[in-house]
């Protein structure tokens, strides 16, 4: 099984990068493949509405949403959404990239295209703000819960962390890891008796 992570910090080697790679190296030590996207390394053009896709089903961008991410999306059997909180929500770079979905949503309600390893795919959030607010990650949570839809993943869960500021501050997280370690089993034990699913994709 292939776990994806979306690694949406503009800053490399920082917390959300951190929560990200522990949760990808315990899905590793349980047996999957694990790949992960530098987002902001990307070229991800903005969506521009072009309505291509709600009537062709493809997105005529040629950029690395056409080159590979697309596909990675759709073969993936677990997404990881990781950002740190912008405003929030994710940040622009992540949020660029989820717009570009709109592709995948109009393939799904559309055009009613199937895809079958929807019904096993799963989505979960993962977070790091500084403040403490109350709602600080309500707004994050809404936008990977219609990205997972459109993605055919649901959204089985979250990990989020207020408070989170300085450059060491998620290693040195009293509970982070074993909430990984149960992250990654709630994620990947539901799938390994799944039938298996022939992937292809010419995107």
């Amino acid at each position: 099984m292939l776990v994806l992570g979306l690694q949406g910090s503009p800053r490399k080697k920082g917390n959300t990068q951190f929560l990200l790679s522990t949760l990808l190296d315990e899905a590793a030590r349980l047996g999957a493949r694990t790949h992960t996207i530098e987002v902001a390394s990307r070229n991800i053009v903005p969506c521009k509405e072009l309505v291509v896709c709600e009537k062709k089903g493809f997105c005529p961008i040629d950029d690395d949403m056409k080159h590979g991410i697309y596909a990675l999306l759709r073969e993936a059997d677990v997404i990881l959404l990781a950002s740190p909180v912008f405003f929030y929500n994710v940040t622009a770079q992540l949020k660029a990239l989820i717009d570009r979905c709109q592709t995948l949503w109009a393939r799904k309600y559309r055009l009613k295209l199937a895809d079958p390893a929807r019904q096993y795919r799963r989505g979960f959030l993962l977070a790091a703000g500084a403040t403490r607010g109350r709602n600080l990650f309500e707004g994050m949570k809404l936008t990977a819960q219609y990205f997972f839809d459109a993605a055919g993943a649901e959204f089985t869960g979250s990990l989020t962390y207020p408070g989170i500021e300085g450059p060491k501050d998620m290693q040195n997280h009293p509970t982070v890891r074993e909430d990984v370690k149960q992250a990654a089993r709630h994620l990947l034990e539901p799938l390994a008796s799944r039938p298996k699913v022939l992937f292809a994709c010419r995107e």
